[in-house]
């Protein structure tokens, strides 16, 4: 059947309506017709974290009045959602428990001692009645009382978090969750737990140990496998139930791999039949990840994909029966290459209802997958969901994410290519400011964090909000960025301060002789590895930019390693030689350490950093700042309450963002 969406219908009506033909893309007027939008409007999605129920009758979402947090969940066919508060700050996922209960994960910064010496982001599990207006907290509930009185309730053995294996099963055709966590008596192993949604009691199905990392269990919610990583023998074990079957829980090993360290193997789900498991390993070099499937006896099958690809593909599993149906990978959009015919036919139906010009992505399925939730983008879109039914042949609007955004005011990005100095093909996106030519623009420069992370053509807030600002925004995939293979990942290695430093003022100097930008008006704004990359700008690269903005950066190399090791009380952790394989040689730190190269800053920096940031301390900004003072370079440091390394806090990231556009347009202005 062939149906279209009209991406009208939502905003004109408030509510769900049935389709008819999708409506052309309009074509951008010279001058503006509406006011400039505020950072607010940019910074704050009106809907997120969206989840379909499994009879696929009902949508659930987050939306925000401020730094609230407010559930929504609409009946397909129904004119209102219902909505409640939701007394936490950080939402991080929504999925739903069975057809009434929405499994809502969340996080906190705390104190665990058991983990770390500092504090960490934990993450809670509730199970929220959308009917009564009611939930319950995984794992909260009376045990014997504490002696540290760290973490919000009197708890001993398991705290009220949890660490994994959050999914939902279906026992005996009732619906349950699953969880994983930390035991904090004996040797803090990892257990997983069944948990009826209305009950924050759950059951234990599986006593694992300290090395425990993951669990592969069946929609049936039988435990198929377990793996264990032993860090200090640095060994990765596949242990397999050898009465799946018949629903007991005898476990044997079937397969082990030594590893480096870094580059750890792991399961990754159910295999094509159901009973083998899919596994990534590494090859020779201890880098390139391959995924195979690995029987009941043990035997290792071929890799699933032809050698040098895996860099660039995932497995998919269905979201049903959680077998393996095919791998996927991204560049401009998703590319799902399915073994499963009927979810093949039913992506490659989403285009033509879509129309030309429009990225897609499917947000969720229900238990039938011919039911699903739909996210679009595009030239005039900036996110909007939809419920699509194959089985009437029916689609309805769920929500628009921004729908106070004019379309005029959302900017043109657009995917480019140039060539680092020594030849490698960067790929980056460039986002135009409305209702200006491009030519002789001001730039700001925005790195992504990771570092091996990357960039999308997708609608990006912060972009968008600086193109709307009046500047030209370049987000460049240096190389060590995920999606390009592991070939680019690897050119990487040992580059921090490098050549991944000037793979970015590569692009700034691409742009230039394309006349699109003024040489003499380019900034650097970036966080996580992003804030780094704008300290070292200044400093590492001087005479490109004239101003740098660092968002919860790393300034000191050795600094951040020594924090890392004795916050995490391990010497040679694996966080620790992840971090070493990017920056290189211990002996040369200091000389790609913007803190420690603070004299050769070229132009005026501003820190910003939340105290809460359990990924990179704050002191790593008040580093940079004391001595960007003792050179006497112009400097500003902010800081944030509450603020974590994500940038959570909705108010805190306007504020951010506005201090971010103030300095900006004194140091860099608009051309």
């Amino acid at each position: 059947m062939t149906f279209t969406l009209d991406r009208r219908a939502l905003l004109a009506t408030g509510s769900a309506l049935a389709f008819s033909l999708a409506n052309p893309m309009r074509a951008r007027a010279a001058a503006p017709t509406t006011p400039q939008p505020s950072i607010e409007t940019y910074a704050t999605p009106k809907i997120r974290s969206v989840a379909l129920s499994p009879d696929g009758k009902r949508v659930a979402g987050i939306t925000q009045t401020g730094d609230d947090n407010i559930l929504v969940a609409l009946t397909i066919g129904e004119p209102k959602p219902k909505a409640f508060a939701i007394p936490v700050k950080k939402v991080r996922n929504l999925f739903w428990g069975d057809n009434s209960h929405v499994i809502m994960v969340d996080s906190a910064t705390v104190t665990v001692p058991e983990f770390v010496k500092a504090r960490a982001e934990v993450s809670q599990a509730r199970s929220i009645d959308v009917d009564n207006t009611k939930f319950v907290t995984f794992f909260d509930y009376p045990q014997k009382p504490s002696t540290t009185g760290t973490l919000m309730t009197s708890q001993s053995r398991y705290y009220p978090i949890v660490m994994g294996s959050l999914r939902r099963i279906k026992v005996d055709g009732k619906y349950r969750v699953t969880a994983s966590n930390r035991n904090m008596q004996g040797d803090y192993s990892l257990d997983l737990f069944s948990f009826d949604p209305n009950s924050e009691r759950g059951e234990r199905l599986l006593a694992g140990t300290n090395t425990t990392n993951n669990f592969i269990v069946t929609p049936e919610g039988r435990i198929a496998a377990f793996t264990t990583y032993d860090d200090f023998r640095k060994e990765f074990v596949l242990a397999y139930n050898m009465e799946l079957a018949s629903g007991g829980k005898t476990f044997r090993t079937i397969y082990r791999q030594k590893g480096d360290g870094l580059s750890t193997p792991g399961a990754a789900g159910l295999g094509r039949d159901g009973n083998s498991i899919v596994i990534y390993i590494y090859t020779d070099d201890g880098k390139t990840p391959e995924y195979h499937e690995v029987s009941a006896d043990g035997v290792l099958g071929p890799a699933l994909y032809p050698e040098g690809k895996t860099g660039e593909y995932f497995p998919l599993f269905h979201p049903t029966t959680r077998r393996l149906v095919g791998f996927g990978r991204y560049d401009e959009s998703f590319h799902p290459d399915y073994f499963d015919p009927l979810l093949k036919k039913l992506y490659e139906a989403l285009p033509k209802m879509v129309g030309d010009g429009y990225r897609y992505e499917i947000a969720d399925y229900a238990e039938d997958p011919r039911q699903m939730v739909v996210k679009t983008e595009g030239p005039d879109d900036a996110g909007t969901y939809y419920h699509i039914d194959f089985t009437t042949g029916q689609a309805q609007p769920v929500a628009a994410v921004y729908p106070d955004l004019p379309e005029e005011w959302i900017s043109n990005k657009t995917a480019i290519d140039y060539k680092a100095t020594d030849g490698l093909n960067i790929h980056a996106y460039l986002t135009l400011p409305p209702f200006k030519a491009a030519n002789n623009l001001s730039l700001v420069v925005l790195p992504h964090g990771g570092p091996e992370l990357r960039d999308y053509i997708n609608f990006d807030w912060q972009a968008q909000a600086l193109a709307s600002r009046g500047y030209a925004v370049l987000q460049p995939n240096f190389r060590g960025s995920s999606g390009y293979g592991e070939s680019f990942t690897q050119a990487g290695y040992g580059e921090w301060g490098r050549k991944m430093q000037t793979d970015l003022s590569d692009g700034v100097r691409h742009l230039v002789a394309k006349g699109v930008v003024d040489p003499k008006r380019v900034a650097i704004m970036g966080a996580s590895y992003g804030g780094y990359a704008a300290m070292a700008g200044p400093t590492l690269d001087p005479g490109v930019y004239t101003c740098a903005v660092a968002i919860a950066g790393v300034s000191d190399l050795q600094a951040m390693l020594d924090w890392e090791t004795a916050n995490n009380g391990v010497i040679d952790s694996t966080r620790v030689r992840y971090w070493k394989r990017f920056m290189g040689d211990p002996a040369h730190y200091g000389d790609i350490s913007p803190a420690r190269q603070a004299a050769k800053a070229s132009c005026p920096i501003l820190l910003i950093h939340g105290t809460d940031d359990t990924v990179v301390p704050i002191d790593q900004s008040r580093r940079m700042e004391s001595a960007l003072k003792a050179a006497g370079k112009p400097v500003e440091f902010i800081t944030y309450k509450g603020q974590d390394h994500w940038e959570t806090i909705g108010s805190a990231s306007i504020e951010m963002m506005k201090a971010a556009v103030a300095f900006l347009e004194k140091h860099n202005p608009p051309a």
